[in-house]
């Protein structure tokens, strides 16, 4: 099984998931009905990664619509949340109080986003930014290797949401 970890819409969270496409492809070459199928996809995930009991249903749902994805079929894709904002950081004391500030605004605020908190430093390449942390609000850079005042903050993040 290789590390690589696929982020995977589950409800309304993105979930990384490791050896997805191992199991797609164990999955897909034994030819079983869509409901022998989607357990096998369910059974094989959860033997690398973690699925919660009260959630098995809705990974259920979410590893079958990847999986007819990975078969080259049309699938609607999940609708995500109006802001999708990444704090990228590399795990250090600086970075997660950057992090746990952006989620108390967005609380405060009642702001719906889609929130990854990346500090896996081959992702973090894949971005580019050399400084940290570092706030992207819909693909785009908005703070890099400062943490703004808290007010200031808050207005960078309402701002965005009110696009």
């Amino acid at each position: 099984m290789t590390d690589k970890i696929t982020q995977v819409r589950i409800g309304k969270n993105l979930i990384g998931l490791r050896g997805l496409e191992e199991a797609f492809a164990e999955v897909r070459s034994r030819g079983q009905s869509p409901e022998q199928a989607q357990e096998e996809l369910c059974r094989r995930v959860a033997a690398h990664n973690y699925i919660p009991a009260g959630s098995r249903e809705e990974y259920r749902r979410a590893l079958w619509r990847e999986f007819r994805r990975f078969q080259g079929e049309e699938v609607a894709p999940e609708t995500p949340a109006a802001l999708e904002i990444k704090v990228l950081g590399l795990g250090c004391s600086g970075c997660r109080h950057f992090y746990q500030q952006v989620v108390e605004i967005l609380a405060a605020r009642s702001l719906a986003a889609e929130l990854q908190y990346i500090t896996d430093p081959a992702l973090l390449r894949d971005y580019g930014i050399r400084t940290f942390p570092a706030l992207l609000i819909n693909g785009r850079v908005a703070v890099a290797g400062k943490v703004p005042a808290a007010a200031e903050l808050e207005k960078i993040l309402t701002a965005a949401a009110s696009r």
